[in-house]
């Protein structure tokens, strides 16, 4: 385990993940099949499970991070969902307007679910036995998720960089922990360069794209029309790699978006009076590990994806650092449960609880 650096009256100390790909994906197999076994009944078990040893081989400081969630309170609130769901088929069944009703009831509820989702998440996330809470409210996600990406569709996504950086001003400067304020001070500038970049590569890899598949599209068009199936056949097959590689080359934009914002979000989130964070993830670093991860998911069928997400989480977290103030060791709680509401439990209903790593 790394040790922290101590550097006057703050200290660096590295983020230290020491799950391992095989035992998380052991378990992740095991949680899967008790859930199928039990008809979804155990998948709130499984979740917090999942969760627990994902969070517990996370270390900062030597202080390991922690899930807190009550599986119970998912399962309650999940059996509440399916009973407003039942409530909702059997009344569109006797009265024809909710039909078009009930869509609109559940977007009006949307960005009640956002928040309780997000707080659901930061509440069951504990360092040093203290939670972290959330402060977001119903008509900062309505603005920000559901108001503001309809504006931007307006100006056919000139204004997407702008609302996707609200979005997560609206997620992680909106929290607190210990009673200290997490504030994110991002520019939009950073933000508008990363999409434009992104956009650019995006051109230039469709004209590419293009060019490589015109030809072999051609052979199989003329082959068909010719009657040629063996001709056919061969143009198709040799179309099949093509689109392999490209497949895969589309994660260069993807690499380059999520390592820029994800360097800018971490660099400018701050703790206050508490700690700063530094990320130095590279397009290049962050390109492996997505081709990597893709191919695990393409040649096992998608069984993978446990071991991908390790692989993920521990990239991230070797090319990040915390600098802890003096200030953190005297930190106390002040976020008692996480309550008993609907609300709360409705998260874990529909799922709609983020990931705040």
């Amino acid at each position: 385990m790394t040790q922290p650096i101590d550097m006057g009256h703050t200290r660096s100390a590295s983020i230290d993940f020491s799950a391992s790909a095989w035992g998380y994906t052991k378990l992740w197999l095991i949680n899967v099949l008790l859930t199928i076994l039990s008809l979804g009944l155990y998948g709130p078990w499984a979740k917090v499970r999942n969760n627990q040893y994902l969070y517990g081989h996370t270390s900062i400081d030597n202080h390991r991070l922690q899930y807190l969630a009550n599986p119970m309170q998912i399962f309650i609130g999940r059996l509440l969902a399916v009973g407003v769901l039942l409530i909702f088929w059997g009344a569109s069944a006797f009265w024809a307007p909710m039909i078009f009703i009930g869509p609109l009831l559940f977007i009006a509820a949307m960005p009640w679910l956002i928040v309780q989702g997000i707080r659901f998440t930061y509440r069951n996330t504990a360092y040093r036995n203290v939670r972290f809470n959330f402060h977001g409210n119903y008509w900062g996600a309505c603005l920000n998720f559901i108001i503001l990406p309809i504006v931007a569709a307006v100006t056919l996504y000139l204004l997407m960089p702008w609302v996707i950086k609200r979005i997560h001003q609206f997620m992680f400067g909106n929290c607190s922990y210990g009673g200290r304020e997490i504030s994110l001070n991002t520019n939009t500038g950073e933000y508008y360069k990363a999409a434009l970049i992104a956009f650019a590569l995006s051109i230039i890899f469709f004209l590419v794209a293009f060019l490589v598949i015109a030809t072999p599209l051609a052979g199989y068009t003329a082959a068909s029309e010719a009657g040629n199936d063996m001709a056919a056949y061969a143009a198709l097959g040799a179309m099949l790699p093509l689109f392999i590689i490209i497949y895969f080359a589309s994660f260069l934009i993807q690499a380059f978006f999520i390592a820029t914002i994800r360097n800018h979000i971490v660099n400018n989130l701050e703790a206050e009076g508490l700690a700063k964070f530094t990320s130095e993830i590279t397009v290049t670093g962050y390109l492996k590990m997505m081709i990597i991860n893709g191919l695990l998911i393409l040649f096992t069928l998608g069984l993978a994806f446990p071991a991908t997400k390790v692989l993920k989480l521990r990239y991230l977290s070797s090319k990040t650092t915390v600098h802890l103030e003096p200030a953190i060791d005297h930190v106390s709680n002040t976020v008692e449960g996480t309550g008993g509401a609907f609300g709360e439990e409705a998260a874990g209903v529909f799922d709609s609880d983020f990931s705040v790593v």
